[in-house]
């Protein structure tokens, strides 16, 4: 219990750091100094400050995945006169609102292209890309999307669309204008997808 309140009380003090100063910016000495634990302690829950940071950024989008299903969870119980692209909707403009929202966010996002290199394209491959063709394949079930759409390259493009759409919006000197603007951007992307009968009523 110690171990995991240790572990703990440095993964939230890399949070603020990360989000204050910048993972560039952001020292291990930093880190154990704001948890009041030693480096011998760091580096025996994590090899480096980037494993630590990819930790946050896998975590963060755990979260997102999460709420991701739960639209599905919603989608499966709605009834068939109920059109789903609406919850879709509302679900990428909560995403795209956290940039302005949350810092955590906005900073993990911004910053983890930069910082994990490589290991960026992974964790989105196999943590946040998931998520979003379960989700494509609830709204193909329900007759929803255009016939034959090739749902692992669709989810690709979204999740690339949805991470550039939170730098275009953490970079603006207007965020909500910003928000306004990528969310309109990525839902005439997204109407394309939409079934002829979907798109005709809007």
């Amino acid at each position: 219990m110690y171990a995991e309140q240790t572990r703990a009380d440095l993964v939230t003090a890399a949070r603020k750091l990360f989000v204050d100063d910048g993972f560039a910016n952001t020292s291990v000495e930093a880190v154990t100094g704001a948890a009041r634990v030693s480096k011998g302690t760091f580096y025996s829950h994590f090899p480096d400050k980037k494993a630590m940071f990819a930790e946050l950024y896998t975590e963060l989008l755990e979260q997102v995945g999460a709420l991701g299903d739960a639209t599905c969870e919603a989608i499966r119980a709605a009834r068939p006169d109920q059109p789903a692209m609406t919850a879709v909707a509302d679900l990428t403009h909560a995403f795209l609102r956290r940039t302005i929202d949350d810092p955590l966010h906005r900073e993990l996002m911004v910053q983890a292209p930069s910082v994990l290199g490589g290991q960026y394209r992974h964790i989105n491959d196999t943590v946040a890309q998931p998520p979003i063709e379960r989700l494509l394949t609830v709204l193909a079930e329900r007759g929803e999307l255009q016939p034959d759409v090739p749902v692992a390259t669709v989810a690709r493009l979204l999740l690339a669309g949805l991470c550039e759409g939170n730098q275009i919006i953490a970079a603006a000197a207007d965020r909500e204008e910003a928000l306004t603007r990528t969310f309109h951007a990525i839902s005439l992307l997204m109407s394309g997808l939409a079934a002829d009968v979907i798109s005709a009523r809007g």
